[in-house]
């Protein structure tokens, strides 16, 4: 009875997704960010779940400090991956970066998060300002 209970119980909590914030910057965390929301969903007809997260105002840490990083499919899933997620899903929003300023991307061949200029041509330089990770 007990075990059914528990069961059900945890369930129910997972399909209502689960929030967090965070509050503390790990030192030794290569990401950050201001909160998160969690969802776990049955996929309909199998046995597979679709675990997803939403993180708001996502950074990276690049030369020990963080900053807002560019969109693109690899940085935002390496970001997931750091997470512990597979990749970026759909479901993210973009905000725009600013002139003459310099933010984050992945670099694959260093496989790091390396510093990149906007430079100045008075445009929207595309950041993220949430991103959404699945499994």
């Amino acid at each position: 009875m007990k075990t059914s209970y528990l069961s059900s119980l945890i369930v129910v909590l997972l399909s209502l997704g689960v929030s967090a914030q965070a509050n503390e910057i790990n030192v030794e965390s290569n990401t950050s960010f201001a909160s998160s929301t969690t969802s776990v969903e049955q996929v309909t007809g199998s046995t597979t779940s679709l675990s997803t997260a939403t993180y708001i105002n996502p950074t990276v840490r690049v030369n020990n400090s963080y900053r807002n990083f560019f969109v693109g499919s690899l940085s935002g899933n390496q970001f997931c991956k750091e997470q512990g997620y597979k990749e970026e899903v759909t479901g993210s929003a973009v905000k725009c970066g600013e002139d003459e300023s310099s933010y984050a991307e992945y670099d694959w061949y260093d496989s790091a998060w390396a510093s990149k200029s906007t430079g100045s041509k008075n445009q929207c330089y595309p950041l993220y300002a949430s991103i959404k990770c699945g499994n």
